[in-house]
C-alpha cells in the first residue's frame, strides 16, 4: 500500500487506508483530469454531479473530468480505496474514455480476477521498483486497465446506477443548456419548481452554491473550447458571460493563467 498520492506523466495514484473518515474533510472538487476509485471498504456515499452512489466492496467507480464530486462519509469504518487520476488526452482512443466516462458509471469487480490483478499489480510495483521503473510501469498498466474495462462494457458486464433525484435532474438541465443564461429561476422555472427549492436543494447537497457550480461549469466548457482553437472573445459570448471581465477574472482564478495564455 502507498498511502500518499504518486504523480507522473500526466497521472495521480494512490492506495489509502484510512481509519477515522468521518474526522477527514472531503471537499466537493472539479477537475480537468478523469478519475477511477476502486472502493474496497467503509461507510461512504459518492456524490457524482448529483447522482448518489452508496459503493460496495469492490466496486470501480468512473468520473469524467469537469465534474463535481466528494466523499460523504456515514461512519468510522476504516475507509480504504485507489485512486487514479489521468488527462484524458493520454487515452489515444477516444472509444474508450466514450464508453467509460461519458457518464458517471460503477462497474463491481469482485468476480473480475484480471481487473483486481490491475491494482494488486500497483502495490507490487511500488513496493519492488525503483520510482522511475514504477512510474513507468504503472503508467502503461493504468493504460491498459482503461481498455480492458472498456471491453467489459462493450461486451455486456452490468452497470450499476446511482440513486436517482431531483438534484440529479437539475444538474442534467445545466450541463445540457451551458450556452445560455442560466440561474435559480430559470431553472426552478423548467421544472416548476420554487427558486428557494432549488437553491436549498443544491446547496444542501452538493456543497457548493448553485451560482457557483453553473460559473465552474461554464468556465470548464470554455476550457476545451479554447484548447479547440475558438478565441478568449468568442467562448466568452457562446457561454453567456456578457462581460469578458467576469469570464476572464474567473477563467484565470480556476485556471491560474490567462484564457489567452494558451
Amino acid at each position: 500500500m502507498f498511502n500518499k498520492v504518486i504523480s507522473f506523466f500526466g497521472v495521480e495514484v494512490s492506495h489509502k487506508r484510512i481509519e477515522n473518515p468521518v474526522n477527514t474533510v472531503y471537499y466537493n472538487h472539479m477537475h480537468d483530469h478523469a478519475e477511477m476509485v476502486l472502493f474496497l471498504s467503509g461507510n461512504v456515499e459518492f456524490n457524482v454531479d448529483g447522482k448518489l452512489f452508496k459503493p460496495q466492496p469492490f466496486d470501480l467507480l468512473f468520473i469524467p473530468s469537469a465534474v463535481y464530486h466528494h466523499a460523504l462519509p456515514t461512519g468510522n469504518t476504516p475507509y480504504e480505496n485507489y485512486v487514479i487520476d489521468f488527462i484524458p488526452s493520454l487515452i489515444e482512443n477516444e472509444k474508450h474514455l466514450e464508453t467509460l466516462f461519458s457518464t458517471p458509471l460503477i462497474l463491481n469487480v469482485k468476480e473480475e480476477q484480471e481487473v483486481l490483478n490491475f491494482f494488486s499489480r500497483l502495490d507490487f510495483y511500488f513496493e519492488n521498483y525503483s520510482e522511475e521503473d514504477f512510474n513507468t510501469s504503472a503508467f502503461y498498466l493504468i493504460k491498459e486497465l482503461i481498455i480492458y474495462c472498456s471491453y467489459m462494457v462493450e461486451n455486456g458486464v452490468k452497470v450499476k446506477s446511482g440513486k436517482h433525484t431531483h438534484l440529479e435532474e437539475i444538474i442534467k438541465f445545466i450541463n445540457q443548456n451551458l450556452e445560455k443564461k442560466l440561474d435559480a429561476l430559470v431553472i426552478a422555472k423548467a421544472f416548476n419548481f420554487s427558486k428557494s427549492y432549488v437553491q436549498n436543494i443544491f446547496s444542501a447537497n452538493m456543497k457548493i452554491g448553485l451560482k457557483k457550480y453553473v460559473m465552474q461549469k461554464k468556465i470548464y466548457a470554455a476550457k476545451a473550447d479554447l484548447d479547440l482553437g475558438l478565441s478568449a472573445s468568442a467562448v466568452c459570448e457562446k457561454y453567456c458571460f456578457y462581460d469578458y471581465s467576469v469570464f476572464y477574472r474567473n477563467y484565470k482564478k480556476t485556471f491560474k493563467r490567462s484564457p489567452k495564455n494558451r
